[in-house]
C-alpha cells in the first residue's frame, strides 16, 4: 500500500504541475499484478491504479 500511495501521490503532483517530472524507485513495483490477483510479490498494479485515479479525479485523457 505503501509504494501505490508513494506512486498515486508522484503522480498527481506532476500532473498538476506542482513538479515538472518524476521518477518512483519503488518496492514492490506492482508489474505483476493483474487486475484479480496478486502475483510475484506484487499485491497492486500501482501504475494502473495511478492512472486510474488520474483519470477519475484529474480528468486526464492521455497517459503515457
Amino acid at each position: 500500500r505503501m509504494a501505490v500511495g508513494c506512486l498515486v501521490e508522484l503522480a498527481f503532483k506532476v500532473a498538476a504541475g506542482e513538479i515538472p517530472n518524476g521518477f518512483a524507485v519503488i518496492r514492490p513495483p506492482g508489474h505483476h499484478a493483474e487486475e484479480s490477483t496478486a502475483m510475484g510479490f506484487c499485491f497492486f498494479n500501482s501504475v494502473a491504479i495511478s492512472a486510474k485515479l488520474l483519470q477519475q479525479k484529474l480528468s486526464v485523457g492521455k497517459i503515457l
